[in-house]
C-alpha cells in the first residue's frame, strides 16, 4: 500500500476548497483528483469530503457569520485566510463530533503551516468570536428572499427566481434539501443481475443498500464504498441518480431499435437504453466534447454493452451527419443549468451566473429541432434536463410546439411508463425535496404518422 506523504487532511481540505473557490473548479472533480492522487486513509478521506461539500454548501451562512465577526469585509481578508476560516467556521457550526476547542486549535495551525503564520491571532480570534456566537436566528429577517438565502446558503438572485416560479413554501423546501447529504445511487444492470441478488453480493462486501424510492432498477448505498466493489468491475451496476433513470422509461425502447442520445457524455443514459434494449438494436452516443468520448466508452465497455456506438459532434449540426427520420427513439437530454443537482454539486450555486442560464434556452431549442427532424413518424423524443427552471424546461418545450405543434404533440402515456403523475401534459418537474432524488425534467413529444 502505498503511503500518503502529507496525511493532515485539513490541509487537503484547504487546497481543495481554495481550487474550489478562487478558480472555479468543479467540486466533485477536484475533490475526487485530490483524494485519488493523495490515498488518504478512509476515515481522512470521509472527512475531506465532509468539510468540502459541507463548507461550499453552507458557504454565504457561514461568509455572513465571519463577516459579523470581523471589524473589516471578510472578501478583504487574504484569500488563504478566507478559506481557513470559511472550513473551521463550518466545522464549528455544523460538525458535531469536531470539538470546538479542536476547530479552533487546527485552524491556527493550519494558518502557520500554510504561510500564514503572522495571522494565527486574528485567526484564533474570529474563530472564537464565530463559536461564541454560533447560528444566528434567520426567522427574524422579514424579507423572504433574504432570510431562505442566509438560512439555507442560496444565492439571492436564485430563491427570488425559485419563489416566482413555485412560491415560498416549495423554495424553502427545496433549498433545505439542496444542503442535505446527497444520496449515492446505483442502477442495476439487469442483463446480469437483480436488484435482489445485487443486494446480497454488495453485502458480502460489506456495502449496504435500500431499494430506490422510483425505480425497480436503483439502490441508495447506505454504507461502504461501492465503487470498489467487484460487482461494479464486472458491469452489474452503475452510479445514476434514480430522477436520470426515469428518462430511459420515458423513451419507452424496446429491442431491436435505432436509438440516439444526442448529448450522451458520460453515457450513463446511453447505457441505460441499450440495457433496456437488452443489447439488441443501435445506441448512437454523441457529444460535442472529444475527451468525453472516452468516458463513454469505457461506461459501455465496463458493462460489456455491444449495441452503443459512441461519436464526437455537434448536436445542433446532427443533420449533416445522418438523414431525416432516421432513429425510432431520439433523447435530448440537454446542456443546461444543473440547477437540480445543487445537492451533489454545491458549487453550482455560486458559480452560475442568471446572465448565463438566459442564454440556454436558445442553445436547446436549437439542439431539440434538429434532433426533431432524425425522428421516425411514431417515434418518441425526450427533451430532459437536470434544472428547476422553467425558462430551460416546460417553456422550451412551449416554444417547440409551437413551431412544430402540426408534427409533434406532447406523449400523455408518459404516466404510465415512468410511473409518476404529470405536473403537465406529457411532462414532468422533480424537485429535490420529493424523492431525495435529484431536481430533473422531462417531457415526452410523439411525432404524428401524419401531419396535422
Amino acid at each position: 500500500m502505498v503511503k500518503a506523504t502529507n496525511t493532515n487532511p485539513r490541509m487537503h481540505a484547504a487546497k481543495i476548497l481554495d481550487r474550489i473557490c478562487f478558480e472555479h473548479a468543479y467540486s466533485h472533480l477536484a475533490l475526487h483528483e485530490a483524494l485519488r492522487d493523495r490515498q488518504l486513509p478512509e476515515k481522512d478521506a470521509r472527512f475531506v469530503t465532509e468539510v468540502v461539500y459541507g463548507t461550499i454548501k453552507r458557504l454565504n451562512t457561514i461568509d455572513y457569520i465571519l463577516g459579523s465577526s470581523m471589524k473589516q469585509p471578510f472578501k478583504k481578508a487574504d484569500r488563504r485566510v478566507q478559506t481557513i476560516l470559511r472550513m473551521s467556521a463550518y466545522q464549528l457550526l455544523y460538525m458535531d463530533r469536531v470539538p470546538d476547542r479542536a476547530a479552533i486549535h487546527e485552524g491556527v495551525e493550519l494558518a502557520k503551516k500554510w504561510g500564514r503564520k503572522g495571522l494565527k491571532g486574528f485567526v484564533n480570534g474570529v474563530l472564537r468570536s464565530v463559536g461564541r456566537q454560533g447560528i444566528p436566528d434567520f426567522t427574524e429577517i422579514e424579507d423572504p428572499v433574504k432570510r431562505i438565502a442566509l438560512a439555507t446558503s442560496h444565492p439571492e438572485w436564485l430563491v427570488r427566481k425559485w419563489i416566482q416560479a413555485y412560491g415560498k413554501e416549495n423554495t424553502l423546501a427545496m433549498c433545505e434539501a439542496n444542503v442535505k447529504r446527497a444520496y449515492t445511487m446505483l442502477r442495476v444492470n439487469r442483463l446480469k443481475t437483480c436488484r435482489d441478488d445485487l443486494q446480497v453480493d454488495l453485502q458480502n462486501e460489506g456495502i449496504e443498500t435500500t431499494p430506490g424510492n422510483l425505480t425497480s432498477d436503483s439502490l441508495i448505498v447506505t454504507g461502504g464504498q461501492a465503487q470498489k466493489s467487484s460487482s461494479f468491475t464486472n458491469g452489474a451496476f452503475s452510479f445514476q441518480d434514480e430522477s436520470s433513470m426515469l428518462v430511459t422509461y420515458a423513451l419507452d425502447v424496446r429491442p431491436g431499435m435505432n436509438v440516439l442520445d444526442a448529448c450522451a457524455a458520460p453515457g450513463g443514459k446511453a447505457c441505460h437504453i441499450a440495457e433496456r434494449l437488452a443489447d439488441n438494436g443501435q445506441v448512437i452516443a454523441n457529444d460535442i466534447h472529444p475527451h468525453k468520448q472516452t468516458l463513454i466508452d469505457e461506461q459501455a465497455g465496463r458493462l460489456r454493452l455491444k449495441s452503443v456506438t459512441s461519436r464526437t459532434g455537434d448536436a445542433a449540426e446532427l443533420t449533416n451527419t445522418y438523414k431525416s427520420e432516421t432513429f425510432d427513439r431520439v433523447l435530448v437530454d440537454a446542456p443546461c443549468s444543473g440547477l437540480g443537482v445543487v445537492k451533489a454539486k454545491p458549487d453550482i450555486k455560486w458559480h452560475t451566473k442568471k446572465e448565463e442560464i438566459e442564454k440556454l434556452p436558445e442553445l436547446q431549442l436549437r439542439i431539440l429541432e434538429e434532433a426533431a427532424r432524425l425522428l421516425r413518424k411514431g417515434g418518441i423524443l425526450v427533451y430532459s434536463t437536470c434544472t428547476v427552471m422553467p425558462e430551460e424546461n416546460e417553456e422550451v418545450v412551449a416554444h417547440f410546439l409551437q413551431k412544430y405543434g402540426s408534427s409533434f404533440e406532447l406523449d400523455e402515456t408518459l404516466d404510465s411508463r415512468i410511473g409518476l403523475r404529470s405536473t403537465r401534459r406529457g411532462q414532468r418537474l422533480i424537485l429535490p425535496q420529493q424523492f431525495n432524488s435529484d431536481g430533473f425534467y422531462i417531457a415526452a413529444l410523439k411525432k404524428r404518422d401524419e401531419q396535422g
